[in-house]
């Protein structure tokens, strides 16, 4: 089902998620990662993280097909932890809580996630070392399971400025 997506300011999107319990996730959770990668499809997503549709559930999905060719391909990832980082990229980044609202962000060029990778209806321990895009989209959608967003990366002066600019845009800066 394609959830509504939550925009900035909604509180829900500083919020520390919640660890899923691997052992039993339970149906809510297999319902949850359904409805994730149907709201990322229908809004052309490259990933999309359980707040942004308002479950503080640590758990995100990644529009492989955007990054490897191969259409309709996700990855899901489940308690995610950067465990190691290194060099440097400036990249334009956006978000979906954030709609229409471009930036180029400095972020590590290499990153190292740790976590669980859910395949059919199991959860497998993983270690995926990403970089460029596939990199920065681990951790964009890390950050926001721990109430980061993309716009914290921005210097604080620029960021008041960018922000004005997007609301007035927006109208309000909050869309439906």
């Amino acid at each position: 089902m394609v959830r509504k997506i939550r925009i900035f300011p909604d509180p829900i999107l500083r919020e520390v998620c919640e660890e899923v319990d691997i052992k039993n996730p339970g149906e809510e959770f297999f319902s949850l990662v359904e409805d994730l990668i149907d709201t990322m499809f229908a809004y052309d997503g490259l990933g999309l993280s359980a707040p942004q549709i308002g479950v503080k559930k640590r758990v995100f999905v990644v529009n492989m097909g955007e990054l490897t060719g191969k259409k309709g391909e996700v990855k899901v990832i489940v308690n995610p932890e950067i465990i190691y980082h290194e060099g440097e990229e400036v990249r334009e980044e956006g978000c979906l809580s954030f709609p229409d609202l471009y930036y180029e962000i400095k972020r590590p060029y290499l990153c190292t996630l740790k976590g669980y990778e859910l395949r059919g209806k199991e959860l497998f321990p993983v270690e995926i070392t990403a970089t460029g895009l596939y990199a920065r989209v681990l951790m964009h959608e890390t950050d926001h399971l721990n109430g980061v967003l993309f716009i914290d990366y921005i210097e604080p002066k620029e960021r008041v400025r960018v922000l004005r600019e997007w609301k007035k845009k927006t109208k309000s800066g909050s869309y439906t």
